[in-house]
């Protein structure tokens, strides 16, 4: 008797479960339509989100099953999910309310340039509406400081730098970033003054894709001055990583040199390209940059991902394949990042580089390197600050392994930032 009802139990569950799959079978389109209909009014977003996409995968879709499902992505601040629906929608009907959401979610998603895009073709209503008559092709200034102190100081003293940047908006389709930066090092040779211009223009175009260039020339001016080395000088150190140095120093006869004052002009261009894809950002390019008699040649491939469909929270991880002179040698490096913004006033970040060798152009050719020597392993930690509607301030910390190029002997560097951004009205 025990078994019986253990038996009918089971098969109970069973007919249960067919009759479940069986209902699923015979979804209807007008059973989709009432359904999703009745939960976007009961605003009941998981049980919309999970019914909908049921009936994607059964085979459903038209506009308002896409809108409705953006409406409840959007509403749980699940702001790349949300774009994925409304940009489909908006194929089925580019009406008002579609665009106007597709506008917010490109905003809330960082992809400015594509918010701006997609604005241009705002009927004269959701201009009214959503105030993009009033955006300014002005779209900020910086100003920032920094100093980068090192552990050898008989070689080289500490360095300072500035900077001034502005980014624009041309015509709401593309945007154009400007920074003009100053660096001044002395070093036991003479003193270095590099002035460097930096452009970038990041371009979206259809199917998510986004087309970014970068370009730097670099003025490298050197002031030489008399100065005396040992013949032999420092033993390289037989290990790595940094900060493990041979103790003892070989001297010989002292030599008085005097080096040549020169100015040099250094050249740096990269391109690359972004697909987004749902809760991913992929993104390939290349680099190539000309210091002196060296040329250095670079590929680099990206993921980004976003865990939580937003800004939230994501990671970063970058991989590069570089080379000089013509693939004389090649080398890899790893960049990974976590971004954490736990409002929308705060922005935390911390990135970790690990270099087997030579030097990186990174960030579409705006960091970049123009000594010999090369980074083995950088931390960066960086904290920003909205105070008000128009200023913002953020303060960067980096520790940097270096080797040096002739005798590779290891060194580092802690540098500290400063700065303000500006945001018009």
């Amino acid at each position: 008797m025990h078994h019986c009802r253990k038996y009918s139990l089971i098969l109970g569950c069973v007919l249960i479960l067919c009759s479940v799959l069986r209902a699923q079978d015979t979804m209807t389109t007008a059973g989709v339509e009432s359904q999703t209909y009745s939960l976007y009014l009961q605003k009941n977003w998981d049980e919309l989100i999970s019914y909908g996409n049921l009936a994607l995968d059964k085979g459903f879709d038209y506009y308002y099953l896409r809108y409705r499902l953006g409406v409840a992505y959007y509403s749980e601040k699940k702001y790349r999910s949300a774009r994925v629906h409304f940009e489909k929608a908006n194929a089925f009907n580019s009406a008002d309310e579609t665009m106007e959401y597709l506008y917010y979610c490109y905003l809330y998603t960082g992809e400015y340039e594509r918010a701006r895009w997609i604005s241009k073709s705002f009927s004269q209503e959701a201009v009214a509406y959503t105030g993009t008559d009033k955006l300014k092709s002005f779209s900020f200034a910086t100003l920032e400081a920094g100093m980068g102190t090192t552990d050898s100081t008989t070689q080289f003293s500490n360095y300072y730098y500035g900077q001034v940047s502005a980014g624009f908006f041309v015509r709401n389709r593309f945007s154009m970033y400007n920074a003009l930066t100053y660096f001044t090092q002395t070093d036991f040779r003479g003193t270095t003054n590099q002035f460097q211009y930096y452009l970038n223009s990041k371009i979206p175009l259809k199917k998510g894709w986004t087309l970014s260039m970068g370009l730097q020339p670099i003025i490298r001016g050197y002031a030489a001055k008399t100065y005396t080395t040992d013949s032999i000088g420092v033993l390289a150190p037989s290990k790595i990583p940094p900060h493990m140095r041979d103790s003892m120093v070989y001297r010989d006869t002292s030599i008085t040199s005097t080096g040549a004052a020169q100015t040099k002009f250094n050249f740096v261009g990269a391109i690359s390209l972004t697909k987004t894809i749902s809760n991913f950002d992929i993104t390939f390019g290349s680099a190539i940059g000309a210091f002196d008699s060296t040329t250095q040649y670079e590929h680099y491939l990206g993921i980004t991902y976003y865990p939580f469909s937003n800004r939230l929270f994501y990671i970063t991880e970058t991989g590069f394949l570089h080379t000089e002179n013509h693939y004389s040698s090649t080398h890899t490096s790893l960049v990974s990042t976590l971004t954490l913004c736990p409002s929308e006033k705060l922005t935390l970040s911390a990135s970790y580089l690990a270099n087997t060798g030579g030097n990186l152009m990174e960030s579409d050719g705006y960091i970049v390197s123009g000594t010999p020597d090369f980074t083995v392993a950088r931390l960066s930690l960086l904290a920003s600050l909205v105070v008000s509607k128009t200023m913002s301030i953020y303060g960067v910390y980096q520790h940097q392994d270096d080797i040096e190029f002739h005798q590779h002997w290891p060194f580092y560097y802690n540098l500290f930032v400063i700065g303000i951004k500006i945001i018009p009205k």
